[in-house]
């Protein structure tokens, strides 16, 4: 919605028309060109926000918004703009480079634009989208019945929640044409986006042309990528997980066990986040009686607090496969559980009288706290963190997997008393249904059957990194064991028994001191795995090629 990159288009091109005139011919070229050149570009090259027509105003009156926000708002009439275009059905071909901006952000400087987005667009009319999943289906409206679509966007929306309507949208009437997929090569530099190529033709097409290019430049130079075809009836509103090759076969075995890990858990939670971590989350420094010395980063000095009030911290990098790490990380987590058994913020005359120590620190950090997003924290409740979810889950025993790792690293807090944050270097909280054996869903979920299935799943990241976000994890595989099937039941057991076993290894581990004793109790472990591995693939049925195939990932 730039005019002045408008005026620059237009101009560039008109000299591009002069490129190849000679000092002879360029005024008798351009007395030809001015008016008709000129003109052509004025019709064609226009400004305007294209996802806002008149019928905004059907809500809104002109005359109440202010000079800056109908400038910014800048609505398009397309019908008016190219009418003989609209005329004729729509256009033979859409091309574009859509804004990546997830709506939350979106929200902050245009909150008009994103209410008339979630009642205009079925893409946007639930949950927290990005922006540019509206154009697509924008794009498809302006479209002629024949005609072609094809963006570089994100891929999130192929597996996201959000994408489920656009996505619905474009299975429903068949347009998938072809999808070049980058994973996680970066097409723009100085920035990290995970992007695809998205062809669609308005028309019902019967097979979707699949590439997946696993190294830019060799794509850029020869060509060279995974290339397929898949069936569009295959292709639902339902996740996108577009495999191609003997992986493809493997993932549909493997998709076609009905009970996945979201079936077999009470919950699966995100970890804390305070909006103000260098405040909440201190390193330990000493302990006296019920004292904890702490270093404060954000005031780089140390304090005194109450112990009751500090719990350990883990961040996602803590968690290694069956092993959480100890750290000097602690946070403070300034809530209690009330007569009704649920947690709520501690009272300030509560805390003033029974933890002095801690009251001071956050005192002394008040305007900071007050101050979250945009003076959000303002009032009694200063102290408290900005999204108080999860708290009462948090202090129970857990399975921990972080928010992204290269390899599966879910591990085992049994007594509830480590915490974690979520977001960006955070993870999630796994509590396992009683009915089921905790060590047995440990082993499947470190099991190099399940790694397979979420990499073919999850969002690959830059540094060989995956996603193990809870709407990647919750849809993995759980094979679950008959009491009356003798031969898998004892099989259950015995992975039960070698994740006992794994467990007290690491801990011997963290405990030896030499490197020979280190090197005899890592073997041990590698052993111990390798048997859980064998196990699994038993109990899911893989074939010798089968299981070749996930070694290979």
């Amino acid at each position: 919605m730039d005019q002045q990159a408008v005026e620059t288009t237009k101009l560039s091109l008109f000299l591009k028309v002069l490129e190849c005139e000679s000092g002879e011919t360029i005024t008798k070229r351009l007395e030809l060109l001015k008016e008709s050149a000129l003109l052509d570009l004025d019709n064609n090259i226009q400004c305007g926000n294209s996802l806002i027509d008149g019928e905004f105003y059907q809500n809104i009156q002109l005359n109440l918004l202010d000079e800056d926000t109908a400038y910014r708002i800048n609505i398009f009439d397309w019908e008016a703009a190219f009418s003989t275009i609209m005329k004729r059905g729509g256009f033979d071909v859409v091309i574009g480079n859509p804004p990546y901006i997830r709506i939350q952000a979106l929200k902050e400087w245009a909150a008009l634009e994103v209410e008339f987005y979630k009642k205009r667009y079925v893409s946007a009319s639930k949950g927290n989208y990005d922006l540019s999943v509206v154009f697509v289906e924008k794009g498809l409206e302006l479209l002629k019945k024949d005609g072609g679509l094809g963006f570089i966007l994100p891929h999130k929306f192929f597996n996201a929640k959000y994408g489920e309507s656009v996505r619905n949208l474009i299975t429903k009437g068949k347009y998938l044409n072809k999808i070049v997929h980058f994973g996680d090569q970066q097409i723009f530099s100085k920035v990290s986006t995970y992007t695809c190529l998205l062809f669609l033709k308005k028309s019902q097409q019967s097979d979707l042309e699949m590439e997946k290019v696993i190294n830019l430049m060799d794509w850029k130079i020869n060509n060279n990528s995974q290339k397929g075809i898949i069936d569009s009836s295959l292709v639902s509103s339902s996740e996108w997980n577009l495999i191609l090759g003997e992986d493809a076969k493997l993932f549909t075995k493997l998709q076609q066990i009905k009970c996945t890990l979201k079936d077999v858990t009470d919950r699966i939670f995100q970890g804390i986040k305070t909006s103000a971590d260098k405040i909440y989350i201190v390193e330990e420094i000493s302990r006296q009686d019920n004292l904890i010395q702490v270093f404060s980063k954000e005031k780089q000095t140390a304090y005194w607090l109450e112990s009751n009030l500090l719990h350990p911290l883990i961040k996602g990098g803590d968690s290694k496969r069956f092993y959480l790490s100890q750290t000097n990380k602690l946070i403070l987590f300034p809530y209690i559980v009330n007569n009704n058994g649920l947690m709520e913020l501690i009272s300030l005359n509560t805390f003033e009288r029974q933890y002095p120590l801690t009251w001071n620190y956050l005192v002394d950090n008040k305007n900071y706290l007050e101050s979250r997003e945009n003076n959000k924290m303002l009032g009694n409740n200063w102290y408290g963190y900005v999204y108080p979810k999860a708290l009462d889950v948090m202090a129970l025993p857990k399975i921990f997997t972080p928010d992204i790792a290269i390899v599966s690293s879910f591990a085992w807090d049994k007594t509830g008393e480590i915490f974690f944050t979520g977001g960006v270097a955070g993870g999630y909280g796994i509590l396992v249904k009683y009915s089921y054996s905790w060590e047995y869903i440990l082993g499947l979920l470190n099991s190099k059957v399940l790694e397979f299935y979420l990499k073919k799943s999850s969002t690959s990241m830059r540094g060989g990194y995956y996603s193990f976000e809870s709407r990647f994890i919750c849809n993995l595989p759980i094979k679950i064991i008959e009491n009356s099937q003798v031969a898998e039941k004892q099989k259950h057991d015995l992975i039960v028994n070698l994740v006992q076993q794994m467990l007290s290894l690491h801990e011997q581990l963290n405990q030896a001191h030499t490197p020979p004793a280190k090197k005899r109790i890592q073997q041990q472990i590698t052993g111990t795995d390798r048997q859980i591995n064998q196990l699994v693939y038993e109990l899911y049925e893989l074939t010798d090629e089968e299981i070749a195939i996930v070694e290979n990932v």
